[in-house]
């Protein structure tokens, strides 16, 4: 049905007479929060920039998004360009940041991804495009006080073979129906992120400390094959505390399956699972 608007056009003559350059077009990027547990701890991976803005600051990967181009694709293509990341790498949409201000060069809207990987692409991990030097840092976020008004957490992110540290304080306080949150450089770090990466990797790290398992978003940060013990431990990792095993265990096996193989761990022969990623779907029994 060819459908008219008010001034009689149809769509294609509505699209001959537009006109593009009636708004300024701020430029869009995309940022990636990548992840993985190494030795025990929870890493976050940081590209350091080797030009302005933010120069030698230490950032997210990521970059601008092509004008024919999709999102996911941008993604990938930067995380390759940056990191040399090609496989086995989780994409989420955490959240958009476009504050005007955000980078000195224009407007420039960014959505920044909540992004998993296994251990093994560490070893892959190499610098290139715009970055100087890349970083797996081992990351934690602590709540050092919660209240009616709010909470405050410390954010760390350290590499301790460059002696590189930041650290940062962050407040969320309420506000009537909503929160507000604000983050500041702890004096003791030697080393700053740029531009507002903190935002994201704050909101990054409630996601994954609150809702990792819940949302089974944890097992792509395992082998696709896994025992019990390693799901727990990826888990403890993110959380920065210990389990309960039991409880861990009755709640985590409604999100596996059963691979009918097993593999000696300790002398012990453990039972490897794959994660479930129809879980969620499957009709709940009460």
């Amino acid at each position: 049905m060819n459908e008219v608007n008010a001034r009689g056009q149809t769509l294609e003559e509505f699209l001959a007479a537009y006109d593009e350059t009636q708004y300024r077009r701020p430029s869009n990027t995309v940022d990636m929060i990548l992840m993985t547990i190494s030795g025990g701890s929870l890493k976050i991976l940081l590209v350091k920039r080797k030009d302005h803005p933010f120069i030698h600051d230490w950032a997210l990967p990521g970059g601008f998004i092509n004008f024919d181009e999709d999102m996911e694709t941008a993604v990938q293509r930067e995380l390759a360009e940056e990191t040399n990341i090609t496989d086995h790498t989780y994409f989420k949409q955490l959240y958009t940041f476009g504050n005007a201000d955000r980078d000195p060069r224009t407007r420039i809207i960014t959505t920044a991804y909540l992004s998993m990987t296994p251990e093994e692409n560490i070893r892959n991990t190499a610098a290139g495009d715009d970055a100087e030097e890349t970083g797996w840092f081992t990351i934690s976020k602590i709540t050092v006080h919660t209240g009616d008004e709010g909470r405050e957490s410390v954010i760390r992110m350290d590499l301790p073979e460059k002696n590189i540290h930041m650290i940062y304080d962050v407040t969320d306080s309420v506000r009537s129906n909503y929160v507000e949150t604000r983050s500041v450089l702890n004096p003791d770090s030697n080393a700053r992120l740029a531009c507002d990466h903190i935002k994201a990797i704050n909101m990054a790290m409630d996601q994954l400390q609150h809702r990792a398992a819940s949302t089974g978003i944890l097992f792509n940060m395992l082998p696709e094959e896994f025992t019990l013990r390693q799901a727990q431990t990826v888990y403890e990792a993110i959380i920065g505390r210990t389990t309960d095993t039991g409880n861990f265990r009755r709640d985590i096996r409604k999100m596996l399956k059963a691979t009918g193989k097993k593999c000696a761990t300790g002398g012990k022969a453990a039972e490897l699972f794959r994660f479930n990623p129809l879980y969620s779907f499957l009709e709940e029994k009460i």
